[in-house]
Formats: C-alpha cells, structure tokens, sequence
C-alpha cells in the first residue's frame, strides 16, 4: 500500500516539475534584452539564467525592469486561451509590478 501511495504522488509530481522551465536573458541580433524560457539556438552560447548577477553597471531602474520582465517571462509559461493564468503560476512565479520609464 505505501508503494502504491509513493508512485501516486510521484506521478502528481513530474508533471509540475516538467511544467517549471527556467527563465533565461539574452541579448538578440538588434542588442536587445530578452527574457523567455526558450532560448532561439543562435543565442544560447550567451543566455543567462534570468536570476544570474547582472553586469557591473546596470543601475537601479534597469534593475527593477530586469525583476519586472523575467516575473513576465516566468507568468507567460503559465497561459491559458483567453488571457487567464494556471494557479501553479503564482506558486512559481513572482509578480512584480510594472517599473516607472527609466530616465
């Protein structure tokens, strides 16, 4: 009975674990950042995790856009037809609220 108990809640589990893709930065062709879960092959020599140390030098506000787009990046594998959000999504992700323009 407990090993009947075990693979039932192994088997719950995997599915959740293959649904938690990493969220990764890099910069495209046109030197923009770019946050996502699928790294195009030419770009994955370069692609960081999302939550790896930024360059010396990024400043504060670019900072807060950095926390703001890869929060975006990890709710967007969360999708649903018609705009809504899987509930897993707000148990792996971490919202975080749209950044004022840097200036």
């Amino acid at each position: 009975m407990k090993l009947n108990t075990l693979a039932l809640v192994f088997a719950f589990a995997l599915p959740g674990a293959a649904l938690a893709a990493d969220v990764f930065r890099w910069v495209d062709e046109r030197g923009q950042v770019v946050y996502g879960t699928q790294v195009p092959p030419q770009h994955r020599a370069r692609a960081v995790p999302a939550d790896a140390p930024l360059p010396p030098g990024t400043s504060a506000c670019e900072a807060r856009w950095h926390r703001y787009m890869a929060s975006a990046a990890c709710f967007d594998q969360y999708r649903v037809v018609g705009g809504g959000l899987k509930a897993e999504a707000y148990r792996r992700c971490t919202e975080v609220p749209q950044p004022e323009p840097c200036t």
